[in-house]
């Protein structure tokens, strides 16, 4: 036991020691250091008094460099650390089992552990005590440590310095090349500003001297419009207008002339053109005095003198007319437009209509009758409204019952119509309604089923129309034994035409309606049976 005291004695001694050894070491390396770091903060200087480097740029790298050396402590007390380990890790004792004297050697080992913890722990007292002085046993190996990494710091530095003057000059660059391309744009927009001035002018110059030229190419473009405008074989409106007293009294005679002409189907036209011409007074209600078929009276205005006479020869005219346009039937509105407007000019009018711009239009018309007042020197030559004037009276003395529906008429068709909404379009009732309406321009007065229509119209219009058994053309009929109601737009005496609605016998949409109607042609007793019996409302 006494050994062992004094053996904690002599190592208590020793530890002093060392103790003062390591201080003494300590101070002559912080004095040392001390002195290093003064000398480097003076190379430093000059080194950055030599590269002009600004006063942002030393605080810049003074930072560099205390970080650098706290770095650079911190790894020094981490290798310390892991020394001590280490050596703890190879002082350790591992007893192996021998003899008897087991216990006694169990014991000196933990005597032995205690002992280098005891040393341990003061190492590591003295090692954080002092560590901020950086102790190190050998000197040499401390002033090349150091040494290094002042080199190090002033590698980085400069490295530092020149990476910042760069993107300094980098940025720099940037703005002037910005600055140059700006000025580029800028002076290409001028360039082409004062191209297109410069050819404007040649331009301009260019038409000042090219005049004529676009005189003519502007009288070239405006005949290519009216050219097209001619070619248009426009419709013709139609207004309200009765037949007079005085052209109803020649019914018979018209009758007769136009059944001796082929031209049964064509009375309503006939009486037409005899109210455009005179309105039946006279003795030339057709106007035909001029006519080459005039062979009895001289061909001058009002020349003939006997009225029967007139329209013998106007029907006659008419017929070669009709014939020249190729008219196939009453619905041929195209063609019965030509005829008409040739018997108005002469059918020499149909030929050059046909040849030059395809059939008849309003602005053709009008054309053929400025040249013939230019070849003829006079102010006046014909009509050039003529068919507008004539249909005016088919309309509504006979109603318009030659043409098709006229679907974009919102006032037959649409709003007027009590049978135009959901559920009512393309019945019989819409369609009888917004024809009738078509044809004479006025409501006709039904509300109802269709078996009610024609009851419902004598009502509503008694002075006229009459009830009736048998047809007439721009009457209405109701089937008396089917809910059924339509319009009839021709009559010869045994066959009768009619227009009506609803065929599939379902409610439509509008576009499926305006699709669901036809015109057929029965005997009067096959209409009869299909109607199971029928009765109508004549036009007086």
């Amino acid at each position: 036991m006494n050994e062992i005291k004094k053996k904690t004695e002599n190592m208590e001694i020793k530890s002093k020691d060392k103790i003062v050894d390591v201080r003494k070491h300590i101070k002559n390396i912080t004095i040392h250091s001390k002195e290093n770091s003064n000398t480097d903060e003076k190379e430093t200087q000059n080194t950055y008094a030599v590269d002009h480097v600004s006063k942002n740029g030393k605080k810049a790298i003074n930072n560099v460099k205390e970080q650098s050396i706290k770095n650079a402590k911190k790894q020094y007390v981490k290798r310390k650390k892991n020394k001590i380990i280490e050596r703890q890790n190879q002082n350790v004792y591992t007893p192996t089992p021998s003899s008897s004297s087991q216990h006694k050697s169990d014991k000196a080992v933990s005597e032995n552990n205690t002992l280098n913890k005891r040393k341990t722990v003061q190492k590591d007292l003295k090692i954080k005590k002092y560590s901020k002085s950086l102790p190190i046993k050998n000197k040499n190996i401390a002033i090349k440590k150091e040494t290094a990494n002042q080199k190090t710091y002033q590698h980085k530095i400069k490295s530092f310095v020149k990476l910042k003057n760069y993107k300094q000059i980098k940025d720099s660059s940037k703005k002037s090349n910005r600055i140059k391309k700006g000025t580029q744009s800028a002076m290409k927009t001028l360039k082409g500003s004062l191209t297109f001035i410069r050819r404007t002018a040649l331009s301009v110059s260019n038409l000042i001297g090219a005049g004529i030229s676009l005189i003519l190419l502007l009288v070239l473009l405006l005949f290519i419009g009216v050219f097209a405008a001619l070619s248009d074989n426009s419709s013709v409106s139609s207004t309200n207008a009765p037949l007079s007293a005085e052209v109803l009294a020649y019914t018979d005679t018209i009758e007769k002339y136009a059944k001796q002409y082929e031209m049964e189907d064509y009375i309503p036209i006939i009486q037409a053109v005899m109210m455009q011409e005179s309105g039946g007074k006279g003795t030339d209600p057709m106007q035909s005095s001029e006519c080459p078929y005039n062979t009895k009276y001289p061909n001058k205005p009002n020349a003939i003198q006997e009225p029967e006479y007139s329209i013998d020869v106007g029907i006659h005219y008419l017929s070669d007319c009709f014939k020249s346009a190729q008219v196939k039937d009453s619905f041929d509105n195209e063609h019965i437009f030509l005829a008409l407007q040739g018997y108005n000019y002469g059918n020499g009018y149909i030929d050059w209509a046909v040849k030059n711009f395809g059939g008849y239009s309003k602005a053709n018309a009008k054309v053929f009758s400025d040249q013939k007042k230019a070849e003829l020197g006079t102010d006046v030559y014909g009509d050039p409204n003529y068919v507008e004037h004539v249909m005016r009276y088919v309309s509504l003395g006979f109603g318009n019952y030659r043409e098709q529906p006229n679907f974009d008429n919102m006032d037959a068709w649409g709003s007027n119509n009590p049978y135009s909404r959901a559920n009512l379009y393309g019945q019989c009732t819409w369609f009888a309604w917004g024809r009738f309406y078509e044809i004479y321009g006025y409501s006709p007065g039904f509300i109802g089923d269709g078996w009610k229509c024609v009851d419902q119209l004598l009502q509503a219009h008694p002075d006229k129309f009459i009830k009736s058994n048998e047809p007439a053309v721009g009457a209405v009929f109701s089937c008396v034994g089917r809910n059924h109601v339509g319009i009839v737009i021709g009559w010869n005496g045994k066959n009768i035409t009619i227009q009506e609605g609803n065929l599939d016998g379902v409610t439509n949409t509008f576009a499926d309606a305006k699709k669901d109607w036809h015109t057929a042609t029965y005997s009067l007793d096959q209409f009869r049976t299909k109607c199971k019996g029928v009765v109508f409302a004549v036009p007086k």
